[in-house]
């Protein structure tokens, strides 16, 4: 939907006489909706606790003040497969009224196919949106921030509000941090969250913050919220905040504290001269931050959530942003400290513990035989896994016949389990090494296939399906190594492992419901 601003200041007898007429463009379902002077009344209230005021957008003027925003303007997708085209054009980013409008609407665009602008290599895309930053126009380091906002709806929305670093400090995404105020996904259609009662639709937004390493080796944070009443927040405006300060994150929405993210549970890991090394403390949230206000159009997250895809019907799209207030803590400006206004019977949201920095000798890959896993784990390797929609469950277990194994159990499609290592150059074992191991499937009800991989940072992975045994029998399973690298990978044409740079020594990846157990994990030549 398109959002038809009445004035701010129109009064009610002049509201009362307009009535007929709106109904009026209601007739058509493709009728822009029209917005109220008491949709805009605003009953929230910046807590008398120090925070001052520094720097503000009313969208009072006519035009976008270019003062205090830039445009990206892009078809890159935001790295995360997404299907529109960002623009500078005033059919995707306008001022009326004193609100600012964000629309996302269909229709073929080209242009560049990355995030810096460049022209010399262009995409094509099936939506326009904006997105506005205030990068070197509006950079902080702690604060209070306030945008009072009325999402859109239907699938394949995803409005957001968020904040990226302004010097990228600790190196590239996510190593440098990203804190996300409010995002939401597909508003308004069939929720697809877990135990909701039939016909409930999509009322849940989220605050989250991305850190860690850089990616592919990022995580991330976060909580949902749904208002009170179950209200969708594409109904009315409501105003999201956070409060940030050394240390500490806390989120809001109309002045209710709903979670609070601390140092504990974030950290921040980056490469100095070649070598991995732990950030401070509260890195990387302890440098300037800018604003970000986008409407993205499909993608990873709202594309495979709810129904599912894009519902072209369900566009033109549009976020409404009515206000953009940011405050700094006058009790004490350098850590921002001293204003909090916080609810202390909200539980810390659990975050990530720093990992161990892997670290390892000059014969480290050099001799004929490389262990994973026998009874133990190589000191030297980590177990860790990728698991976005809770579907694995990797552990070690004792076997009657083996001794200790390593047990993974999958659920559903996404996801898997896998080694780190320190960095490792193993391109000289292409010519004779094998990966070998003792495999049993213990259940396959879907017939799945099983993956091995060998990392070397996505997209450079290969990958190669294992020959499965009879249901309950241990196997050896050996694998050339010139045919697991040289397979390349299936999800990014084009790409394969650099065995000169291997970050994940094996990848173990059901492609469905499976459970296995493997023992004696190694590498030989």
């Amino acid at each position: 939907m398109e959002l038809e601003i009445v004035s701010k200041t129109i009064n009610r007898t002049m509201l009362a006489s307009l009535i007929p007429l709106i109904l009026a463009g209601c007739s058509s379902s493709s009728a822009p909706v029209q917005i109220t002077p008491d949709q805009l009344v605003d009953t929230s209230k910046t807590p008398d606790t120090g925070w001052q005021m520094v720097w503000n957008d009313e969208f009072s003027g006519t035009e976008i003040d270019k003062s205090k925003w830039s445009f990206e303007e892009n078809c890159w997708g935001g790295g995360n497969n997404e299907q529109q085209c960002y623009t500078d054009r005033k059919v995707n980013a306008f001022v009326d009224s004193g609100v600012l409008h964000i629309v996302a609407k269909k229709g073929s665009f080209t242009g560049p196919n990355n995030p810096d602008g460049d022209m010399r290599a262009k995409a094509t895309l099936p939506y326009t949106s904006a997105r506005l930053r205030t990068l070197n126009k509006g950079d902080w380091k702690y604060g209070r921030f306030e945008i009072r906002a009325l999402m859109p709806s239907g699938q394949g929305t995803w409005p957001a509000i968020w904040m990226l670093p302004s010097d990228w400090k600790y190196g590239t995404w996510a190593a440098s941090g990203e804190i996300d105020i409010m995002e939401a996904v597909n508003l308004k259609t069939p929720t697809d969250k877990k135990d909701a009662a039939e016909g409930e639709v999509e009322n849940r937004i989220y605050g989250s913050l991305h850190y860690g390493r850089a990616w592919p080796e990022n995580v991330h944070t976060g909580t949902e919220y749904v208002l009170p009443n179950n209200a969708s927040p594409a109904d009315a405006f409501h105003t999201y905040a956070i409060e940030w300060e050394e240390g500490e994150i806390r989120w809001y929405v109309d002045d209710v504290h709903y979670a609070t993210q601390t140092q504990d549970g974030w950290y921040g890991q980056y490469k100095e001269n070649g070598q991995l090394v732990t950030a401070p403390d509260s890195a990387p949230f302890n440098e300037r931050f800018h604003l970000l206000l986008n409407l993205a159009v499909g993608g990873a997250w709202s594309g495979n959530t709810n129904e599912g895809g894009i519902d072209a019907s369900a566009f033109p799209q549009t976020l409404a942003v009515d206000y953009v207030r940011v405050y700094q803590c006058s009790n004490d400006v350098e850590t921002g400290r001293g204003c909090a206004t916080s609810d202390e019977s909200i539980q810390i949201t659990k975050g990530h513990e720093t990992p161990k920095i892997l670290v390892a000798d000059a014969n480290y890959g050099k001799g004929n035989s490389l262990e994973v896993f026998s009874e133990q784990i190589n000191p030297l390797l980590v177990l860790s896994g990728y698991d976005p929609d809770a579907n694995i469950n990797a552990s070690f277990v004792d076997d009657a016949s083996k001794g200790k194994v390593l047990r993974i159990e999958k659920s559903g499609a996404s996801g898997n389990t896998y080694f780190k290592t320190p960095e490792v150059d193993l391109s000289d074992w292409l010519a004779s090494g094998e990966l070998v191991f003792d495999l049993l499937v213990e259940s396959n009800p879907g017939d799945s296939e099983l993956l091995v991989k060998i990392d070397s940072g996505w997209p450079k992975v290969s990958d190669l399906g294992v020959s499965l045994p009879s249901q309950g029998q241990w196997q050896e399973v050996r694998i050339k190594l010139s045919d697991l690298a040289n397979g390349g990978n299936r999800f990014a044409a084009g790409n394969k492992v650099d065995m000169s740079k291997i970050i994940n020594l094996l990848v173990i990846e059901p492609q469905g419901e499976m459970t296995l157990m493997m023992d004696n994990v190694r590498f030989e030549r």
